[in-house]
């Protein structure tokens, strides 16, 4: 409908028309919403006021421009998480900004555990590799040696290479 197009004209207008925010400064008696986040969901004209709806109350209140400032989601600061979860999207919410920017940093904590190799892995690896060889009796194979020189190996011209298929019987 022409009405929906113009609402969403005017609330993109709009400074902080359909803008994630922060709640700068509140009325007297809403001290407790500074630091909070909401969305802009209307700008109301006559009265100069956006129509926001607080992030983890899901609380509507009417607030000036000159009390709000442009918070984007941020990777360090998504106001939810999705995760995937035995081929299911799961969406996790928080009840506070500092819940969710705590469950993030611990995200990131582990992944720079798993991110820590050891510089001596492959070294381990290639000894773990030999001792076995060993073990078995097979020391003397240089099994890395022999993959080279078969890569190194040059088909003569005119020679197609072999390929595996179908033996054909002697009679």
């Amino acid at each position: 409908s022409e009405n929906g197009f113009a609402a969403i004209g005017q609330l993109v207008l709009a400074e902080l028309g359909g803008r994630r925010c922060e709640v700068v400064s509140a009325p007297n008696t809403r001290g407790d919403l500074v630091g909070k986040t909401c969305v802009a969901e209307e700008y109301i004209q006559m009265s100069g006021q956006y129509k926001v709806t607080m992030e983890f109350t899901d609380e509507v209140l009417l607030l000036g421009a000159d009390n709000l400032k442009r918070r984007d989601r941020t990777p360090q600061d998504p106001g939810y998480y999705v995760e995937c979860q035995n081929n299911r999207l799961i969406r996790r919410d928080f009840k506070s900004n500092e819940e969710c920017q705590a469950f993030i940093a611990s995200l990131s904590a582990e992944r720079e555990e798993l991110a820590e190799v050891d510089p001596d892995a492959e070294a381990k690896a290639d000894q773990a590799a030999a001792d076995l060889l060993a073990e078995l009796g097979l020391d003397d194979l240089d099994v890395q040696d022999n993959a080279q020189k078969k890569e190194r190996q040059p088909v003569p011209a005119g020679k197609k290479k072999k390929r595996g298929g179908k033996k054909k019987r002697q009679k």
